[in-house]
């Protein structure tokens, strides 16, 4: 298995800000509706999300699929790209999926396009403000390996 630098921290900070954005969409959208009851399922989601998301390496070699990574345990970026892509379509359809659960009125798209961008930049995200962050808080920059 390649070593692979797991980020945990910064995935669970910038994962749970995520749900909450997701979780005023669902209040926007579902107002009235048991929408606290509804949209709670939304930040373990995205912080799962969030994590393979920032981890691709460590995920690929969990699952097994360590032959996409490089000899020398990088990653190449189609694959990084083609995951995290893969990755923000499967947090919109789980998204659209849990609004159509009730069956009711369901989350705008506009959101859903949102959640799904939120998802794919999160490493970004991580790397614009993780630096100032972390000077701020040093727990945040945790890595297990």
């Amino acid at each position: 298995m390649p070593e692979a630098s797991v980020v945990i921290i910064p995935a669970l900070f910038i994962g749970g800000l995520i749900g909450i954005v997701e979780l005023f969409f669902v209040h926007a959208d579902e107002t009235g509706m048991g929408w606290l009851g509804h949209g709670l399922h939304a930040i373990p989601a995205t912080i799962l999300f969030t994590f393979i998301s920032m981890n691709i390496g460590y995920v690929l070699a969990l699952i097994g699929n360590a032959n996409l990574v490089g000899s020398s345990g990088e990653v190449p970026v189609a694959v990084v790209w083609g995951v995290r892509i893969f990755i923000a379509i499967v947090a919109m359809l789980k998204v659209s999926a849990a609004a159509a659960i009730i069956g009711r009125v369901g989350e705008k798209f506009p959101h859903t396009l949102m959640i799904g961008a939120l998802i794919l930049a999160a490493p970004f995200f991580w790397d614009v403000a993780g630096v100032p962050l972390t000077n701020a808080m040093p727990f945040l920059n945790y890595r297990l390996f």
